[in-house]
């Protein structure tokens, strides 16, 4: 039959691929820019690629119960990811993100506003939450234990809602932030076919914590 003759081709396919280098746990090797302000990202190249995003901000909460990319130079791969088209303004909406932003993939900070917008829980009775270790976080106790700034504290304290939202991004510029480091590790230039080659076989040092998928989309 045809079809077997296409099954021995992708056999063949990913045999090719299979010994193609991909970054160590550690990113060396690979290009990075410490991140301060939105002009710190004029020294990233355009276009397409994967990125990673370093910092030693404490992150006490996860999205997922995979393992964890282990720490290195006292900080941790909090997000990886890729983009088709433009890994810079990806970045920056990451991090130099509005407080009303209607997407991102980091969720470290807690929205005090009404949420109008899909934005990730970080604290329900019911629904998909973040987890404390491997505890799903339900109560407002337990959402007081992940990295806080005095404002969010007092927002969660004097707040008794049914569920809690995280911020879509953050800005590095805040006070909670500017005091830690932000790296962020970058390869621009790749095709999408090995783009996600990379990103599936490093994810196999662990998933950064706030990343939400192992595989696929």
């Amino acid at each position: 039959m045809a079809n077997s003759y296409w099954l021995k081709q992708e056999q063949k396919f990913f045999k090719a691929i299979k010994n193609a280098k991909v970054p160590n746990a550690k990113l060396e090797k690979v290009d990075q820019v410490m991140v301060k302000t939105a002009n710190d990202l004029k020294n990233m190249p355009g276009g397409g690629g994967c990125y990673w995003i370093w910092t030693n901000e404490p992150v006490r909460h996860s999205l997922h119960k995979h393992k964890f990319p282990k720490n290195f130079k006292g900080g941790e791969i909090i997000y990886n990811g890729v983009a088709k088209d433009d890994v810079k303004g990806r970045v920056y909406h990451h991090l130099f993100g509005s407080v009303d932003a209607g997407w991102s993939g980091i969720s470290m900070d807690i929205y005090t506003k009404k949420s109008k917008s899909h934005r990730k829980k970080a604290c329900s009775k019911k629904g998909k939450v973040p987890f404390i270790v491997s505890n799903p976080i339900r109560e407002r106790g337990q959402l007081l234990k992940i990295f806080l700034s005095n404002e969010e504290r007092k927002f969660i304290s004097k707040n008794r809602l049914n569920t809690y939202y995280f911020r879509n991004g953050i800005d590095v510029t805040e006070k909670k932030h500017r005091k830690f480091k932000f790296n962020v590790f970058y390869i621009i230039g790749l095709k999408s076919l090995y783009v996600e080659h990379i990103e599936k076989e490093w994810r196999k040092n662990g998933l950064p914590r706030l990343c939400t998928y192992l595989t696929g989309r």
